[in-house]
């Protein structure tokens, strides 16, 4: 008989064998997806790691139950890279699984109810038993969700076990397949008809003058079929008029499959002209290729990398090559797409955690089938599709923190797994930006990386003039009109009364980040999370950032009922509103997540600013990524200090690529752009090191630091993290932990430390971090840090700790 080791997509360790029943020994595969009993009688798709003849010792096996799609299989190296992403981020095989398969492959059970054979005695029910009761109908099972939403109750569990108790009803574990084809129904002749016969049957229709008339409209059509929806709206018919007709034999109704990809047939426009600059790339990125995997190209903004992109995509392609081309974020990439759709045409697919859950399921689909779509374009999500024949990978704004997945596990980063799966893959690697990451420059370094770099513009155009604004000499001298200073109104006036267009950045959503005390100097925080409030105007209302929790707006001081709120540091609403005072003849748009609330409110604010619909654009870092405006001549930084005065050893990095970024939306075509940086501490190194824009120097200077105090790009590092309601556990936790990781690992480990926000959710949070040279074994280092936190949660004096292990953590 045989067995298969199978992974189960949730938070357990290791594989599950299950026997295979002979009537499916040769539909079970590795790789197939398949549904198996798991922890009582709760149904899972499971995907089958190996194959084998060993039968397990000392447990009764259980059968696999169905295959779930023959046409889905995942290949040796998906399944080896998935097993890696577990082993490197120090994840559960299943969390893994879980992040790779579309939530419609992911079949999970549910409790389904129906009525039982017990005579009712409705006297003896509540109003909700009698409401369920009534609801239910014999033999058809309902899930539990669907009775949860028609009583308008969260938990049904306990009303479900009463009735179950009474034997009111039955219950049993079922499947619920999620994923449907989508079809469409098209409208065909029954048979052929000569020109007599249809004579004929028009004679019979006369006396029902809705069929006379629908099937002379479709006569007047002159077509062999169409579409259902159309034609009833074409004729101006109903439904039931098209049934007589197709119960009278002489149309029929054909359901048809059809994509919902959305393919687009325009296409294949040439690529622009390369600069020599740009072929000069090309030509080293090549030579790097036949003996490195990887390589990182600088070129600063609007150099023209998406240029040198599109013509590698296109070598690919002509090889019989895949291309998967990674974005941090592809909300924030509407016009890389609609670049790409025009050269690229229906050889592209679009794939991320934005789309419906169906049409990622059905581009999955395709990319295991026989005419997979040779580019993919996407963000992290996108590593886990089924490359048949991946030959480049090309890594867009490599340095954005955005490619790390926080929550929840794995919390591994795109561009290092896009690397490893490459490498499983035999492909090459591009990395692109123009401010690397400290650890993809220092590979460069080394001789691990290629190194190419494009140092000026397309065309030419000057890179943007970059000017400091001093806040605090401005506030001395009560010149400030709200968040602005004169020099930064100034340079608005003038950029728009010459037509030109203006982008605001304030790292900051809401209206005020926060709230505080004018008597007592408190400030409002979150009930669950140790966390100020953010104030939003235009709801009036208090939320929570991290949790998400509510609260009406207040005045009065809650802490000492005398003084009242003020509104401190100012969000993009309220730039935005001071904005209007300033320029009430501007028009104005904002761009942060509070009103980039659906992917078509986004797609209005780009179109109407590149129509230039508007004039001023404020946002949030979204208008530093992926975004290029012919007519913007002025970016504004309202307050650069809060990035740089993070307190992590990333933030300086951080705030330099940030302001490169942001800084080079600005002058992008024509004249020379400007940039003012708004600050109170203009005599800060980041500030001097963006004026100069010498990336070499500005890395030269943080790493000496960072290798003096061992920090990445110099060693690795592993962040624990402990979470519980008492805040007492936690501490006593993570003291214990780090006495015994220190015994073996010594002064590798640092902490333990309280975060800035030490409590989210009602979970108060310990940190403490591991710090690894690259000489000392990685997986050795992990394998016993794993022993030691199964010993800690098994004491039963830490009932209800949560631990979380992020490897190369980015804060």
């Amino acid at each position: 008989m045989k067995f298969a080791d199978i992974i189960i997509p949730l938070a357990v360790e290791g594989v599950f064998t299950y026997a295979v029943p002979v009537a499916l020994e040769e539909k079970v595969g590795e790789g197939k997806l398949v549904i198996v009993s798991f922890a009582g009688n709760k149904k899972y798709t499971g995907v089958v790691w190996r194959i084998h003849e060993k039968q397990p010792v000392g447990y009764k096996v259980k059968n696999i139950e169905a295959v779930t799609d023959d046409r889905l299989q995942l290949s040796g190296v998906h399944l080896q890279f998935l097993f890696w992403m577990a082993e490197y981020y120090m994840a559960y095989p299943g969390e893994v699984l879980r992040a790779a398969l579309p939530v419609v492959f992911r079949l999970e059970s549910f409790t389904a109810v129906t009525l039982g054979d017990t005579e009712i005695d409705f006297d003896d029910l509540t109003d909700n038993g009698q409401a369920l009761l009534r609801f239910l109908r014999p033999g058809q099972y309902v899930a539990m969700r669907e009775i949860e939403k028609y009583l308008g109750i969260k938990n049904g569990m306990g009303l479900v076990k009463s009735m179950l108790d009474k034997g009111y009803i039955q219950i049993k574990e079922t499947i619920d397949e999620i994923f449907r084809e989508k079809t469409e129904k098209w409208i065909l002749w029954a048979r052929p008809y000569a020109e007599e016969e249809l004579s004929g049957i028009l004679d019979a229709l006369r006396r029902a003058s809705g069929q006379y008339k629908m099937l002379c409209r479709w006569i007047e059509a002159g077509k062999e079929q169409m579409e259902k929806q159309h034609f009833l709206k074409q004729s101006g018919g109903s439904a039931a008029i098209l049934k007589s007709l197709c119960e009278k034999n002489i149309l029929k109704i054909e359901e048809r499959k059809v994509s919902r990809l959305g393919e687009d047939k325009a296409g294949e426009q040439q690529a622009n002209p390369l600069s020599l600059q740009q072929e000069s790339a090309i030509k080293q990125i090549r030579d790097y290729f036949t003996s490195k995997d990887c390589v990182l190209l600088r070129g600063v903004t609007s150099s023209g990398k998406t240029e040198v992109y599109i013509h590698l995509i296109r070598e690919y392609i002509s090889r019989g090559k895949q291309v998967l081309y990674m974005l941090p974020e592809i909300a924030l990439t509407v016009q890389i797409i609609r670049r790409l759709r025009r050269v690229f045409g229906d050889t592209i697919g679009i794939y991320h955690s934005g789309m419906p859950d169906n049409i990622r399921a059905e581009l999955w689909k395709k990319q295991s089938g026989p005419k997979p779509y040779p580019v993919i374009l996407g963000v992290r999500s996108s590593l886990f599709l089924p490359f048949q024949k991946l030959g480049l990978v090309i890594v867009d704004e490599e340095h954005d923190p955005s490619y790390k997945q926080k929550e929840p596990a794995p919390r591994y980063h795109g561009r290092d797994a896009a690397i490893m799966l490459a490498n499983l893959c035999g492909a090459k690697v591009l990395l692109g930006s123009a401010t690397p990451s400290f650890e993809s420059y220092y590979n460069t370094k080394t001789g691990k990386y290629g190194y190419v770099q494009l140092t000026s513009r397309y065309g030419d155009i000057r890179m943007p003039e970059l000017l400091l604004a001093d806040l605090a000499e401005y506030r001395r001298k009560k010149l400030m009109k709200g968040v602005f200073s004169p020099v930064l109104i100034q340079e608005m006036q003038r950029t728009l009364n010459e037509g030109n267009q203006i982008i605001l950045f304030q790292n900051r959503r809401g209206y005020s980040t926060y709230l505080q005390c004018d008597c007592c100097g408190s400030i409002l925080k979150c009930s669950h999370c140790d966390v100020s409030m953010t104030y939003y105007k235009q709801r009036d209302l208090l939320s929570c950032r991290y949790c998400g929790s509510i609260k009406r707006n207040v005045s009065l001081c809650t802490e000492c009922g005398k003084g009242h709120y003020r509104q401190k540091t100012p969000g993009t609403e309220r730039v935005e509103e001071e904005v209007a005072a300033l320029f009430p003849d501007a028009r104005i748009a904002r761009m942060d997540l509070e009103v980039m609330s659906s992917k078509a409110k986004y797609h209005r604010v780009i179109h109407d600013f590149e129509e230039g619909k508007t004039n001023i654009l404020v946002g949030t870092q979204m208008v530093s990524k992926g975004l290029d405006f012919a007519n913007v001549k002025l970016v504004g930084v309202i307050d650069a200090d809060s990035m740089v005065n993070f307190p992590d050893f990333r933030s300086e990095e951080r705030a330099y690529c940030m302001l490169m970024q942001v800084g080079g939306r600005s002058g992008r075509k024509g004249e020379q752009g400007k940039v003012i940086v708004q600050t109170a501490d203009p005599d800060n190194r980041v500030y001097r090191m963006v004026m100069n824009g010498d990336y070499d120097v500005f890395y030269t200077e943080i790493a000496a630091e960072r290798e003096q105090f061992v920090y990445p790009p110099f060693c690795r590092l592993i962040q624990v993290e402990l979470r519980h309601k008492e805040v007492v556990v936690v501490r006593n936790a993570v003291n214990l932990l780090v006495g015994r990781l220190r015994v073996e690992l010594g002064r590798r480990v640092w902490g333990p430390a309280v975060p800035e926000v030490s409590k989210i959710g009602e979970m108060h949070r310990v940190q403490l971090l591991i710090k690894i040279e690259y000489k000392v074994s990685l997986s050795r280092i992990k394998s016993f840090l794993k022993e030691e936190l199964s010993a800690l949660q098994s004491d039963k004096g830490f009932t209800g700790l949560r631990v979380y292990c992020d490897v190369d953590p980015q804060n």
